[in-house]
C-alpha cells in the first residue's frame, strides 16, 4: 500500500474507491457518458483511485455468470428462471474461462492497474475486523461490507458505486467523512464541491 496523506492536507488529492459495478459499467458500456468521464478524469490525474483484489474476484464471478447465462439462453434455449436455478452449477469451458481472463487483463489490468493509474489494495486483518463491524451495524451484504471497509481503512474520500441501495445506506453512515456517490452526470460537480471545501479548510490553517 502507498502512504496515505491526512485528509486535511493541502497536498491531499481526492481519493476514490471504485466499487465492482463501476468496472462492469466500463467493460459493458453501461452508463457510458458518466463512466467514460470518470475514467478519463482518473487517467488525467485529476483524482487518485483505488480498488481491491476483492473487486477483481467479484468481477470475474459476474463475468462467469454472464457468459454462462448467454450460452444457456441463446444456444441451449433454456429459460431465464432455469438458468438462474442452475447458476451455481455452471460448467464453463477452458476457452470461456480464458476469454474472461483476457477481458480482465485487457480492460482493467493493462490500462489501469499495470499502468499505475488505479491502485490495487489488499484487506488487512484490521480491514476484516472493520468489515465485520460494518456488517453488524448496517443492512448490507458481506460483500458490500468488505468494500466499505476497504475504502474506510484505505482513507478514501469518495466511495463510487452504482448500487443505489448501498449508496443510501453508506451515505447515512459515513458522510461527511467518506462521501458516497453513484456514477452519474453529477459526480464531477459533487467531487469539485468536496475539493473546494478541502482547499478552503486548508487555507484557514
Amino acid at each position: 500500500m502507498g502512504t496515505k496523506l491526512p485528509k486535511n492536507s493541502s497536498l491531499h488529492k481526492i481519493l476514490l474507491y471504485l466499487d465492482t459495478n463501476i468496472f462492469l459499467d466500463l467493460t459493458r458500456n453501461r452508463n457510458p457518458d458518466s463512466t467514460t468521464e470518470l475514467f478519463q478524469s482518473i487517467k488525467k490525474g485529476k483524482y487518485k483511485a483505488a480498488t481491491s483484489t476483492f473487486t477483481l474476484l467479484e468481477f470475474m464471478e459476474d463475468e462467469q455468470e454472464r457468459v454462462f447465462a448467454e450460452r444457456e439462453i441463446l444456444v441451449r434455449k433454456r429459460s431465464f428462471d432455469e438458468v438462474r436455478r442452475h447458476m451455481d452449477e455452471r460448467d464453463l469451458t477452458d476457452v470461456e474461462l480464458e476469454g474472461i481472463k483476457i477481458i480482465l487483463k485487457k480492460e482493467i489490468f493493462k490500462p489501469y492497474i499495470d499502468a499505475g493509474i488505479i491502485e490495487l489494495t489488499y484487506l488487512s486483518s484490521e480491514g476484516w475486523d472493520r468489515a465485520f463491524e460494518l456488517q453488524q451495524k448496517l443492512n448490507i451484504s458481506s460483500d458490500d461490507a468488505v468494500h466499505l471497509a476497504m475504502a474506510d481503512i484505505w482513507g478514501c474520500d469518495v466511495f463510487v458505486t452504482g448500487d443505489d441501495q448501498l449508496r443510501k445506506v453508506a451515505s447515512a453512515f459515513f458522510e461527511p467523512s467518506i462521501m458516497v456517490f453513484s456514477t452519474s452526470s453529477e459526480i464531477e460537480k459533487k467531487i469539485e464541491t468536496l475539493k473546494k471545501a478541502r482547499e478552503l479548510k486548508g487555507n484557514k490553517k
